[in-house]
């Protein structure tokens, strides 16, 4: 079983607090548009970073949203600072902002913010108002904040040997499943100089733990020495595949056939120390058009669309690992997406030459999807037909691919289950409500490649903390770094392995 580079990787939409480094207070807002400084770590703390239209390939220039009041930080000409709404965004010239690697603090999780249209920096003062000046003004002002993201990358944590994924239950409980569902999937969070947190993406309180003696337990203590991780590519000669080490303590995370630990050496334990790395949605998705509230969905004889997301809807994309095309491929009716030179859609039982398509990031908000043969890119028009059109790159040839996320139960849906059992009454399994992820819209794993990364791609302008540090840049070490090595030892840290388990 070997990873394959060619893949997307299931991005959550970057979720942050944003930290003053001198005062180590919290960047906040109320309901009002009021803007606070606090030393709480609640709802009101967290902030959405949405990458801006304009801010091109290097994906620097972000809009900065309240994650609890759905309303976007703007700067007035004079430096006041206020959140607006999204109806009214767009009359504010301050609603743009750059992140920049701080020039004073060499940390990858330590920035400078600036207003795009002003270029005031955001400084906090030693009353906890926070405001922005020119970078003349500051007076000694605090002008470094700490990004302290709270989401990241969903993966499946798999061990080859045995194909068995390592999974939490509802009491941070750790055992390997040959399950692929919501228990198996795990949260990657970026914590700075090219460390990560692990967290389950179902129970969201529970972190991956080790201690000095290679015990490994969950904790709801996250931002401990004993939570942070290192990714690495497994060393030469051993199995395909990644390392998963204790920061502190610098021991290998493994099974022993009995339950998790982490040990001194790797080579003695190869075969149970090495890890495959899934993205959580098994690059199955929902293509939903950008412009109208519609999906593309299968049947065994043809396409349609409709605004329904349901079995008929997924759609699996298999990468080709030696040119980054791609086959969209129906897995409820086991059938391929193709088209012909008139433009008109059909499936097939086989993915021949019509059946090929190049993915294309789009300005729009999304991506194209353009047949390889043809040259033509897949639209849908105001009235839901489908078909492909020369030339035409606007939006109505723009899609959003949707991750399809495996099926899960939370502590609270499960206690309301049981409540809902105990008054006489049903209610169907339900699904984690999903937090919105970043748009997938590139090739050959977001543009991670051999010669390093594709000028263009998501990957260029990926929302890391180390991307963003660094304004739009990699750090050394950094998370996108390893991502970076790994495409270019042809593996893939979140790549989907070309033979995989059955699903859950």
């Amino acid at each position: 079983m070997r990873n394959d580079i060619n893949s997307l990787p299931c991005m959550e939409q970057p979720r942050c607090l944003i930290s003053s480094c001198t005062y180590d207070k919290r960047l906040s807002s109320d309901a009002d548009g009021n803007i606070l400084s606090t030393e709480n770590k609640l709802s009101w703390e967290e902030w959405t970073l949405v990458e801006d239209d304009g801010g091109g390939s290097t994906g620097n220039i972000i809009l900065i949203k309240s994650r609890s009041h759905e309303r976007f930080l703007v700067c007035s000409p004079e430096g006041q600072l206020e959140t607006v709404d999204k109806f009214n965004i767009l009359n504010h010239d301050g609603n743009r902002w750059r992140i920049c690697q701080s020039s004073s603090d060499e940390k990858a999780d330590v920035a400078v913010l600036m207003s795009v249209e002003y270029s005031k920096y955001l400084i906090m003062d030693n009353k906890g108002d926070v405001s922005c000046v020119d970078k003349k003004n500051l007076d000694g002002r605090s002008e470094n904040w700490s990004i302290e993201f709270q989401n990241g990358e969903l993966c499946f944590l798999s061990l080859p040997e045995r194909d068995e994924r390592i999974s939490c239950d509802v009491a941070g409980k750790l055992s390997m499943s040959k399950n692929w569902k919501g228990w198996e999937v795990w949260r990657f969070i970026e914590c700075g100089d090219g460390h990560v947190y692990i967290s389950s993406w179902t129970h969201h309180k529970k972190f991956l733990c080790s201690n000095e003696s290679g015990d490994v337990m969950t904790t709801e203590n996250r931002r401990g020495p004993w939570e942070k991780w290192n990714v690495e590519l497994a060393p030469q000669g051993g199995t395909d595949g990644v390392v998963i080490k204790s920061t502190v303590h610098d021991r290998y995370l493994r099974w022993n056939g009995n339950a998790l630990i982490t040990s001194k050496t790797y080579e003695d334990n190869a075969h149970w120390t090495t890890w495959h790395i899934e993205s959580a949605h098994k690059q199955t998705y929902f293509i939903s058009s950008s412009s109208h509230d519609k999906r593309i969905g299968a049947k065994k004889n043809g396409v349609f669309t409709t605004s329904n997301r349901k079995g008929w809807e997924q759609w699996e994309l298999k990468f080709n690992r030696n040119n980054g095309l791609v086959t969209i491929f129906s897995k409820a009716h086991g059938v391929y997406l193709g088209s012909n030179p008139e433009g008109q859609l059909s499936v097939r039982a086989n993915d021949g030459n019509w059946g090929m398509w190049k993915i294309e990031t789009s300005p729009h908000g999304g991506m194209f999807i353009v047949s390889v043969v043809h040259g033509k890119a897949l639209a849908c028009n105001a009235d839901g037909s489908l078909y492909t059109i020369d030339g035409q790159r606007g939006s109505w040839e723009t899609w959003i691919l949707e991750p399809v996320m495996p099926p899960t139960m939370t502590e609270e849906q499960i206690k309301a289950q049981r409540k809902s059992l105990i008054i006489g009454g049903a209610i169907a399994v339900a699904s984690i409500v999903l937090a919105p992820f970043a748009v997938m819209g590139a090739v050959t794993a977001l543009g991670f490649e051999a010669g390093g990364i594709a000028s263009g791609s998501i990957a260029a302008g990926m929302m890391s903390a180390e991307a963003i540090a660094s304004g739009g840049g990699i750090a050394a070490g950094g998370t996108v770094a390893v991502l970076q090595s790994v495409g270019a030892a042809g593996l893939g840290v979140a790549g989907k392995a070309a033979t995989n388990g059955g699903g859950g």
